[in-house]
This record gives structure tokens, sequence and C-alpha cells, in this order.
């Protein structure tokens, strides 16, 4: 299976000043030195607990004295957690020796004396999408957000034969750990994700490659998670087992990679080269959305299709220094249409995203779920419909 560092930043801007490529691995390597600051942040999480514990009054101690045991249960999930962000990291290497930027990157240090300048909530979340996309526990999460997109990836090309689907060219950017990238190639498509972040890079690098077997990586994704808990061992403890089925064994002739950059820089020049391009969970992480739909639209043959599935939660509204063209689905809908789509499916899709099933508390996303084809179409359209969500009612 082609890994993501196979095709990668070689197909970024290839002409890079040396003071970007500096940047670019100083970057890289703060990522990595995050891998492993895993179980100090942890323990200072933990600690925190342990303290507040210490400072009740005796009485108080002596009603809750099970904390104390939790406390341990706590640090045992971090470090089966740590242990497999180490294995992410000791295979990093097959990342970096294939990439123009970061050939001079290290993955070892002498000393990572605190978290500052760390992003230790990417890693937090890198356990969790693990749970989302290569578990048993995330399969209800890719039910809703997935299954819409390669159902109706297959209902548009349904005429055509199983083993020649392979021709056919899926573009999935935003894809995360590469699951969907994934499920699109075992139902014969040639599929190829691209992912910007290197947290997720090396994640799916490591379980699309090297995953030793089925179910064969434990983790505990909530275990520093406390609120909104129903039962610490049974929930903030549970251990996910991942990744739910080995990845490979895929149709034959079926091209499947991953690619790093940026969405917009990698595939530049590449006009009316793919069938589809299918986006979950990403049109807003756009901070001009425009160039999103107006690339997209470049990238489609006629007659291909973009599939869609998400909110509009912009990833740029709370940041000072970032531009951000913050749309409504009507207006972004206009948008679609004006650079010369017909959308031919639209509804509302219910979904989580990285949740724990058994928490007290979880985050709902009404997605729009869009299927819109580049004219001139394959099939034939009456008038576009229209909007459905114009007088939509919140109850």
């Amino acid at each position: 299976m082609a890994s993501p560092a196979e095709e990668g930043m070689s197909l970024a801007t290839p002409e890079i000043s040396d003071e970007a490529k500096k940047a670019e691995v100083e970057h890289f390597e703060q990522v990595i030195k995050a891998f492993q600051y895993y179980t100090p942040h942890a323990l200072s999480v933990i600690r925190k607990a342990e303290l507040s514990y210490q400072r009740l009054p005796p009485s108080h101690q002596a009603i809750l004295q099970h904390l104390p045991e939790k406390a341990l249960k706590q640090k045992q999930a971090v470090e089966v957690n740590q242990n497999f962000l180490g294995t992410i990291v000791e295979h990093a290497k097959s990342f970096i020796c294939t990439s123009q930027l970061l050939h001079d990157a290290r993955t070892q240090f002498a000393a990572i004396p605190s978290e500052e300048g760390l992003d230790m909530d990417k890693i937090r979340c890198t356990l969790r999408q693990f749970m989302r996309d290569w578990s048993e526990e995330g399969a209800n999460e890719r039910k809703q957000c997935y299954l819409p997109i390669t159902d109706a990836l297959e209902a548009y090309y349904s005429h055509y034969p199983v083993d020649q689907r392979y021709r056919l060219k899926v573009l999935l950017p935003g894809a995360g750990l590469g699951r969907l990238a994934y499920n699109v190639a075992k139902l014969g498509f040639s599929a190829q994700g691209c992912e910007f972040s290197y947290q997720m890079l090396l994640s799916s690098n490591y379980i699309l490659n090297y995953a030793p077997g089925p179910k064969a990586l434990p983790i505990h994704p909530w275990a520093l998670s406390s609120s909104n808990v129903w039962d610490t061992d049974a929930h903030q403890l549970q251990q996910i087992l991942v990744p739910d089925e080995l990845p490979g064994g895929l149709p034959a002739n079926v091209d499947f990679s991953m690619v790093a950059g940026d969405f917009l820089e990698v595939y530049r020049g590449q006009v009316g080269e793919w069938d589809c391009v299918a986006t979950s969970f990403f049109i807003d992480t756009a901070s001009n959305i425009v160039d999103y739909v107006q690339h997209i639209h470049s990238l489609l043959t006629d007659g291909g299709i973009w599939i869609n599935l998400g909110p509009l939660l912009y990833h740029y509204t709370d940041s000072p220094d970032v531009d951000s063209i913050e749309l409504s689905y009507s207006e972004l809908r206009a948008l679609i249409l004006h650079y010369g789509f017909e959308i031919q499916q639209e509804k509302e899709c219910t979904c989580y995203y990285t949740q724990n099933p058994s928490s007290m508390m979880h985050t709902i996303y009404n997605c729009s779920f869009f299927v819109a084809i580049k004219k001139p179409s394959r099939i034939p359209f009456s008038e576009p419909a229209a909007n459905p969500y114009a007088d939509r009612k919140i109850a």
C-alpha cells in the first residue's frame, strides 16, 4: 500500500527557500516532540486531580478514598497511549526519507524541557481520531459521515462495471487518518487522500502501512477526560483496539495513496483530472471558501461529481491574524451553482465527530450533504432544485 510519504511532500512546490525549509523542519520536529511529550503532559493533568484530593478535609478523603486508585489506573492508561504514540514516531523515518522538505528533520531529542510551543490538544485529538476511523467503537460515526459519501459515489457510477472502477479517480482532501479514502479504494475506485496535518500524516502512515494486525493496538482515548463520565472503568478508561481491520487486500489495479500538503497547492494545474472530489468535514477549513469551490470545480472532469458532507464550523473564525470568509449554507449553495455545478442530491445529516459514545454530553452536527455535478452532466437534469434549507425552522 502506498505510504503517505511516497508521494506526499514531493508533490508540493518543488522550489522552496532554505528559510522556508528550515521553518518546515522546525514545525515537524515540534509535532514529533508533542507525540513524545504526551506522558509528562498527561501526568500534569492527573497531578492536578491528585493535589485537589490531597487538599480535601480528611473526612472527605475518607469518603473518596478510591480516587488514588483511579489516578493510578489513569497513569497505566497513559503508559499504553504513550507506547502507541511512540510507535508512530518510530515509523516516522519512512515519512521523512522521501520528503523534499524534511530530510534534515530529527525524531529523537536529548530532552524536551516543557510543553511550551507543543500542541498537546492535537495529540489527544489524534487518539480520539483513531477511535473514529479505525475501531469498532467508531463504526457508528463512520456510518453517519462516510457511508452517505460512498453510497452516492457507487450510485452515480453504477453504470461502470465493478472491475473497471479503478479507472475512476477519487480525490479526498482533508483525509485525516485515511479511512474514508481506504473505504473508497476497497470499493474498487482509485483513491488519493490529501492531508496537511503532520499529526494525521504520521498516524495514517503508521496505521495504513505498518499496523501489526487487526485489533492489535490498544489505546485509551478518554483517559484524561474526567467530565461527563457515567463510569470511570467502563467509559473513561475504556480500552479501544485498533485497527478494526488490517488495511490491504484492495481490488486489482486500484491505485490508493496519501499525499502530504496544502490541497490548493498540491493539485495546482491538475485541471479536469479527477472524476470525483469527496469532502468530509473539510470545506470549513478554508480561509477563503471561494478558493475551495473554484479549485474543486477546476479539478473535476466534465460530468465529474463533488460529494460533500459536513458542517460550516469555520476554522479561522477566532484567528485574528487569518482572514476568514464565512458563508451561510444558502450563500455557499449559490456559490456552487455560480461555478457551474448542478446539485443532484441535497439533505441534512446528523453526525457526531470523535465523540465518546458513552459520555453524558454529545456535540451533534446537523451537516449539509450534497452531490454536485460539474456541467455538462453525464445524465440529464431538470431545473435546479430549490434550496431545501431556505425555509428551515429550528424547533
